[in-house]
């Protein structure tokens, strides 16, 4: 109890970042349990990972942001490189860790104020998409259902519209949608091959399930022309691509998972078919 309370004051503190001393002492509490791997050991041990998350995040709003969205954005590579000693009692892989995270910056992506957004989608992407650096992450570890899950609660609910009413301009939440579309169209194409080889009846029904939220965001109302472009970009890709066009649709019947994948978007964008088409005769 005496850890719930303290994470209550915590978010309490959070809550008047104009407080600057108080958010001050209150991040550097989180520095030592984050930086000390016994203290780090001890709260993950008593399940209190939920907790922390919530106050990084909570603490990523206000003028405490650099320092909690590098420990969020952190501490997922530092246990996957092996970089810390946790203790055995606190029962932690990094994989178990990746998914909250995400969805803690996602979150501050989404809805964040515009500077603790802007850094937000630079640290998704690291953990998504970073490759052969000392930053990234060994990507080999992770099975397809564990994208499965971070593209279900995390990617697609960032590529939702949020909802009318809220405190995030429209202007402002459309350039965040459009970010999140070149991200999730990213992190499809440069992990697709992996996701074939590890689950090849599962990944045509997420491709499918992720086409279809595309083409509905980008005909809501009126067209959103940055999500129209991205999904352009995606099916010029797997258009051109010979292996691509040998995936079977789920639907089985002899149809393939590009025609499937065309039988989604074209009734709503009935001529994109034919701009992708001319690209690809330009090109070749």
């Amino acid at each position: 109890s005496g850890l719930c309370n303290i994470f209550s004051l915590l978010n309490r503190i959070s809550e008047f970042p104009a407080g600057v001393g108080a958010c001050s002492a209150g991040i550097e509490c989180l520095n030592f349990w984050l930086s000390d791997d016994q203290e780090l050991s001890r709260l993950l041990s008593l399940q209190q990972l939920p907790e922390l998350l919530k106050t990084l995040k909570a603490f990523a709003q206000g003028s405490s942001a650099p320092a909690a969205l590098g420990h969020l954005s952190s501490l997922v590579p530092q246990l996957a490189r092996g970089a810390r000693c946790l203790a055995p009692e606190a029962n932690l892989q990094w994989r178990s860790l990746w998914v909250p995270t995400l969805q803690a910056l996602a979150d501050i992506a989404k809805d964040g104020s515009q500077r603790s957004s802007a850094q937000a989608f630079v640290y998704l992407q690291r953990l998504l998409l970073e490759c052969g650096t000392d930053l990234a992450l060994p990507w080999e570890e992770l099975e397809f259902d564990a994208w499965k899950e971070c593209l279900e609660q995390v990617l697609f609910p960032l590529l939702q519209s949020p909802s009318k009413g809220g405190s995030i301009a429209e202007d402002v939440a459309a350039l965040r949608q459009a970010n999140a579309a070149q991200l999730v169209c990213r992190v499809l194409l440069t992990h697709m091959s992996q996701w074939l080889r590890s689950s090849p009846d599962g990944f045509p029904v997420l491709f499918l399930r992720l086409l279809h939220i595309l083409v509905s965001e980008a005909t809501v109302e009126t067209s959103r022309e940055p999500l129209v472009e991205s999904l352009k970009n995606l099916l010029l890709v797997i258009s051109a691509d010979p292996a691509f066009g040998e995936l079977s649709s789920p639907r089985g019947e002899g149809e393939t998972l590009l025609e499937a994948a065309w039988g989604v978007v074209s009734p709503s964008l009935p001529d994109l078919r034919r701009e992708v088409a001319v690209i690809l005769d330009q090109s070749a």
